[in-house]
């Protein structure tokens, strides 16, 4: 039973777990910035893309984006991510009949939406080594792993999805470090509602149906939408959703939610007077296609970096600095 006394003790509670875990987030980053705690370099050039927010601040696109910009170029790129929730420790190159059980769904997302290796490994001086000695990666694209300071970076890339001022650490609110960790940052890109110079902005691209046929944005105009998800932040997903719909229901699950058929089950219930179901790519990926019927589509995002040109130049000069004697 929840009484009045006890509610009012819960954000003191929060204060005082966000102190302890602000006390060991900061001595570990002494330890590894006095040497104490080694971090490790790797042959290949390394690009962290991360965050300091818990939730969705658009790394996966980010890293999509970037990955794919310098493999057009012609540099040997691979991405190298925990792969989250996925139960094979690697480090492993994902494939396309990789389960999100095996490899964790952001993960079989990348690899199926790259042209390049795309490789798990929660050990991520383990992963680059692999990519490098076994697929030839001169440059790694690592995901999600600003905190991960076991692996030394050569350009350390920074999501913020708001305004962080007023945001308090885990778990009284949703900072993973102290905002005095942007100053290990060479670039901050704000997307969503951050507010900053170097912007990231999510962009539509088009839907895909079950037999995985391009249908442009046009498709759902008019049209009755249920749309399903389960991301960090179903905000940006159901307000792009919006802009092109004639009326829009949802059904939110949790980040990283495994489908059930008994969920189908109420997702298809719930669709009954729908025109379509619309779901991310990051969900589709755990969906059981052969259970879906025709109304279910995929809506794919990419994210245009508004400093993507001086990203890549930083990394091509430090690509070529190497080189030299």
């Amino acid at each position: 039973v929840i009484t009045p006394s006890s509610t009012d003790c819960r954000p003191v509670m929060l204060r005082l777990l966000a102190k302890i875990y602000g006390a060991v987030i900061a001595r570990r980053n002494r330890l590894y910035e006095s040497g104490a705690k080694e971090s490790f370099t790797v042959k290949p050039l390394v690009v962290s893309i991360g965050n300091i927010e818990a939730g969705g601040t658009g790394k996966t696109p980010a890293t999509i984006t970037l990955a794919a910009e310098l493999n057009r170029r012609g540099h040997k790129v691979a991405v190298v991510t925990r792969g989250y929730g996925g139960k094979l420790k690697g480090p492993l190159k994902v494939e396309d009949d990789h389960s999100p059980a095996e490899v964790g769904d952001e993960a079989l997302l990348m690899a199926r939406a790259l042209d390049l290796p795309v490789i798990k490994s929660p050990d991520r001086v383990a992963g680059a080594n692999f990519a490098a000695e076994k697929y030839g990666a001169e440059i790694i694209v690592l995901d999600d792993a600003f905190q991960h300071r076991r692996i030394r970076r050569d350009l350390d890339i920074v999501l913020v999805s708001k305004d962080l001022k007023n945001e308090n650490l885990l778990p009284a609110g949703h900072l993973r470090e102290p905002l005095t960790s942007l100053e290990r940052a060479d670039f901050i890109i704000h997307t969503k509602d951050g507010q900053g110079k170097n912007r990231g902005r999510l962009i539509s691209e088009a839907f895909y149906d079950v037999q995985g046929r391009r249908l442009e944005l046009e498709v759902v105009r008019d049209k009755k939408i249920l749309a399903v998800c389960g991301i960090g932040n179903p905000a940006s997903f159901l307000d792009t959703l919006r802009q092109n719909a004639a009326g829009i229901a949802s059904i939110t699950f949790r980040d990283h939610h495994r489908y059930t058929a008994r969920d189908l089950k109420k997702i298809h219930a719930l669709a009954e007077k729908a025109d379509f179901i619309v779901t991310t790519e990051k969900d589709m990926v755990k969906l059981d296609r052969s259970r879906l019927n025709d109304k279910w589509l995929t809506f794919r995002v990419g994210m245009q970096l508004s400093n993507l040109e001086e990203i890549i130049g930083e990394i091509e000069k430090i690509e070529k600095d190497r080189r030299i004697s």
